[in-house]
């Protein structure tokens, strides 16, 4: 039997296609205001998706939230109010405070030690939640339209780039001043997080022209479908090349590797047409190394020093902290403040992420966070099937999952929908009427 129709799958559409849409547009320009504006429009979006789920019929089109979410949400949640409580004895046990500061008049408080930080932080987990949530209940029709809108975002941000770029232009939208004027960055003030979310996206740009039921592009001449693909991979690639990231140019090819790789896995079980999207994106990539030149990069490849110092914010992290912070955690949103206590004076510059997404979870989260990052990882693995929805998915979180260990792309607001609704429809168990045909992946 299936699930009625009602408004509730329509509005979710809606709501994640405006997020993906406007956050990227909103990145010109990375300070505390608008990084808090954007993250409170996300919040608000993941809100309203939540009400959705509770304010419908009794027989909603969305399914109910799984337990095992409950159960994720609950331990993030008790972890993070125990963080911002103010309780002193845990502060003092667990708090990565430097002695002086139990000298004082003031005594720290809360064991976070920057519980407004804490609490942000919390909400945008709780959205991106949501949001994750209510793309794992759309069927594939409404799920195709999602991808579109997803797609669309890429082309856009790789377009504006590169024409930004080639017409001299000294301003993002004529509102923010461009940071990087000599490199590609479409509407992001940082090309390196430009490039991340292209790696991350660019699978999905290819692979969106093969999906026998994606509206508008299903119907088109065999031609035409080739044609789009390997323009649209082009010019992503294009963009993501003339960014100059060295780290997000390694991590979209490597994402189109992983690509590459799993369709070809995907071969032995179906039949010679989907091993196209395969061949296309090898075209795709040739065609955006020659077409944009590889001159920038190659000059920055060059660069044998790392520049921004990520090395030394990783040497800081894992010897100059004491042990105990890395099994209880900081508190989410604590990295800024607690790196303050080991920056040498000759480290000039502010540092509010660590530069390595996956080592900042840690550091923050503590022993609790290891564990809730390996319940997501286990649950991807055993809801893991390899069909033409899931394989650019995967070759995306590859490409970002590298991206991770260099950068902070996973902390923007425009990377996080996108990657909500990756890991959404990956946690989506297949079955039924709506399953389409899949090979597992072990």
């Amino acid at each position: 039997m299936t699930r009625p129709l009602s408004w509730q799958s329509p509005f979710v559409v809606a709501v994640t296609s405006l997020l993906v849409l406007t956050l990227p547009l909103l990145m010109g320009n990375r300070t505390p205001l608008t990084l808090s504006g954007s993250g409170a429009l996300l919040v608000f979006g993941g809100l309203l998706i939540g009400l959705a789920g509770v304010a419908g019929p009794a027989r909603s089109s969305l399914q109910p939230l799984p337990a095992k979410w409950w159960l994720f949400s609950g331990v993030l949640t008790v972890w993070i109010v125990l963080q911002i409580l103010p309780l002193p004895g845990l502060a003092r046990a667990l708090g990565a405070y430097p002695d002086a500061l139990w000298t004082g008049q003031y005594l720290p408080a809360q064991w976070s030690p920057n519980p407004a930080a804490s609490v942000r932080a919390w909400a945008v987990f709780m959205a991106l939640m949501m949001i994750a949530w209510g793309v794992s209940s759309l069927d594939p029709v409404r799920r195709n339209l999602v991808w579109l809108v997803i797609a669309g975002s890429a082309l856009f941000q790789a377009f504006y780039g590169l024409m930004a770029h080639a017409s001299g232009a000294e301003s993002i939208f004529g509102v923010w001043q461009r940071n990087n004027p000599g490199y590609v960055h479409g509407s992001f003030s940082n090309r390196n997080l430009y490039a991340g979310y292209l790696a991350l996206t660019w699978p999905l740009v290819i692979s969106v022209w093969w999906r026998r039921s994606m509206p508008l592009l299903s119907r088109l001449p065999f031609e035409l479908r080739v044609a789009g693909a390997v323009i649209c991979g082009a010019v992503v690639g294009a963009a993501l090349l003339g960014s100059a990231s060295r780290l997000g140019s390694a991590a979209g090819v490597f994402g189109m590797l992983v690509g590459l790789v799993l369709w070809t896995r995907m071969r032995r079980q179906h039949n010679r047409g989907a091993t196209w999207p395969m061949y296309l994106a090898a075209v795709a990539a040739l065609v955006a190394a020659t077409w944009y030149g590889l001159t920038p990069l190659a000059e920055r490849l060059a660069i044998s020093r790392i520049e921004e110092r990520r090395f030394d914010i990783v040497r800081l992290m894992l010897f100059e902290t004491e042990p105990v912070w890395w099994l209880s955690g900081v508190g989410l949103g604590g990295f800024e403040a607690v790196f303050k206590q080991v920056q040498p004076g000759d480290m000039k510059g502010w540092y509010d992420f660590a530069h390595n997404d996956l080592l900042q979870w840690l550091f923050e989260m503590g022993i609790v966070g290891a564990g809730l990052l390996v319940a997501v990882l286990a649950a991807i693995w055993n809801n893991a099937r390899l069909c033409r929805e899931t394989i650019p998915l995967f070759a995306g979180l590859a490409a970002l999952a590298l991206v991770a260990l260099g950068d902070f792309s996973w902390h923007l607001p425009a990377t996080q929908v996108v990657l909500a609704v990756f890991i959404g429809t990956l946690l989506r168990k297949k079955s039924g009427h709506n399953a389409p045909q899949a090979m597992t992946l072990v």
